[in-house]
């Protein structure tokens, strides 16, 4: 299966879901379906994996595709023209909202009233500096009445990272100190659960997660991996997590 659907309760006119690297036209090391044009793969490769996307699921409209920078930007693509970002809002009707990663979080929003949705790209740094705040800020809908859905992302047994890292979260975050363990001299974190707790610490108590690892999840019946790793192999290519509502 090329895609992955969201695992949540969300209305039945919101349409969230995360690609895999199953079929497309690229070529190795970003084989197959890699959707980033920033990456040093064959840019028509990357054209025509788009454009299949775009038939494969009837999408609406052209996805609105970011600059992401690992910043705490975000923008409502309505209102503003500017793409150098990594976060994004729109309270339009088929318009699809689109984040790529290879390891970090992707995050979508969307309001009980599915009149109203976000994406946002969530590396450890723009998580402990502010990007779900700031995607929050510009949101119109209360935080008690989202939903969040926590996309495929590295999870913490694959996830060894250092104690600066742990450092910022409790400096911003004290109750994130649950999402690191040690093992020996090695320190590990869950992203994925330092994300639920941020949300719920902003009221949001709505939370799905897709419990994917992007690092190790595998198709059974062909032991191939499902997903991009920047971890795994650090010249590799992007899946995508989109989001719009009808």
């Amino acid at each position: 299966m090329n895609y992955l659907n969201a695992n949540w309760q969300a209305p039945a006119n919101v349409t969230a879901l995360t690609t895999t690297r199953f079929l497309g036209t690229s070529h190795y090391p970003f084989d197959k379906n890699n959707l980033a044009l920033h990456v040093g793969d064959n840019e028509q490769n990357v054209l025509n994996n788009r454009e299949t996307l775009k038939q494969d699921l009837q999408i609406p409209s052209s996805p609105e595709w970011l600059e992401q920078t690992h910043s705490t930007d975000c923008v409502v693509v309505e209102e503003c023209k500017n793409r150098l970002a990594d976060a994004s809002i729109t309270r339009r009707p088929n318009t699809v909202l689109t984040i790529m990663t290879a390891d970090c979080l992707p995050i979508v929003l969307c309001n009980t009233d599915g009149t109203e949705i976000a994406a946002i790209h969530a590396g450890w740094r723009g998580l402990v500096n502010g990007i779900i705040e700031e995607t929050l800020k510009k949101m119109y809908t209360q935080p008690s009445n989202l939903l969040a859905w926590i996309a495929p992302a590295i999870c913490q047994q694959c996830y060894e990272t250092g104690a600066e890292v742990k450092d910022n979260f409790i400096k911003h975050f004290p109750f994130t100190h649950t999402c690191f363990k040690k093992t020996g001299s090695h320190l590990y974190a869950n992203l994925p659960q330092m994300a639920e707790l941020i949300l719920n610490h902003h009221g949001i108590h709505s939370i799905y997660q897709s419990n994917e690892c992007t690092h190790e999840a595998k198709y059974a019946y062909n032991g191939e991996y499902k997903y991009y790793s920047y971890r795994r192999a650090q010249r590799t290519g992007r899946i995508a997590t989109l989001i719009w509502f009808q």
